[in-house]
């Protein structure tokens, strides 16, 4: 056995077998039905990926969301794009996150990342998605919102992410965050919960179930608890200022 050390705990893991080999994102009912397999940027379509935000955010969803600051919507797309979603965060390249100042510090976060670009058909859709969500904020509360960012994010093992905002000290960039969650059967066993403190002061634990969504203001103190299984997400930001394209460095 060795340890991993994280940023809240020691938690041991198998070294004969590495962190992803034995829970990655469940993709597929297991069985020989090859209309259950992951869908590919072939049939893919931006179709897929269309909701009815109106339907699924309803007044009392926005009334809530307004007074607490926090809402989550569940079942947010339908099983093809979700199963496109889950099938590229498991095959994509993940790259160590930094923090604002762009330093890795893994005692604070311990996520591994991939902002998403046109380069992942299934990630570049769902930005579309967010994006006619945040068109109807910007309807509804006259949010400000134009433009949003997000990338996937992997947790091994042991691993979360500690107190704090998204938006950094004297910034107001980022005006909505949202968590979309990617692994199927996750049980409470299994750690990774979003903690929230919303508006009142009150925390609530939101469980990282696939296909979930969690919006809240960027403003709101959060954090990641320990993960005892990998854990995939994806990190979604609806920000005010001017676009500015995110360029990834060679590695």
């Amino acid at each position: 056995m060795t340890k991993i050390i994280s940023n809240l705990e020691v938690t041991n893991l198998i070294v004969d077998h590495p962190i992803g080999q034995d829970n990655p994102p469940l993709l597929f009912p297991h069985n020989d039905d090859d209309s259950q397999k992951p869908p590919t940027q072939h049939v893919l379509q931006p179709s897929d990926f269309d909701i009815n935000w109106q339907c699924k955010l309803t007044d009392t969803s926005l009334d809530k969301f307004i007074d607490d600051g926090w809402i989550i919507i569940d079942k947010v797309f339908e099983h093809k794009a979700l199963l496109a979603l889950q099938a590229e965060s498991g095959f994509i390249d993940y790259r160590d996150a930094e923090l604002t100042a762009g330093i890795r510090v893994s005692d604070i976060r311990g996520d591994r990342i991939r902002w998403i670009t046109e380069n992942f058909f299934a990630g570049h859709y769902y930005l579309q998605s967010i994006n006619a969500l945040a068109a109807l904020f910007n309807r509804s509360l006259f949010a400000g919102i134009r433009h949003s960012e997000a990338h996937y994010a992997c947790y091994p093992v042991g691993f979360g992410y500690q107190w704090h905002s998204d938006n950094p000290a004297g910034r107001d960039e980022r005006v909505i965050s949202a968590v979309f969650y990617l692994n199927d059967n996750w049980n409470t066993h299994d750690g990774g919960a979003l903690e929230i403190i919303d508006k009142h002061g009150v925390h609530h634990n939101v469980m990282p179930v696939a296909n979930r969504l969690v919006i809240f203001n960027s403003d709101l103190p959060h954090q990641v608890q320990i993960a005892h299984r990998q854990r995939y997400s994806i990190a979604t930001w609806m920000r005010r200022d001017g676009l500015v394209p995110f360029v990834e460095g060679n590695i």
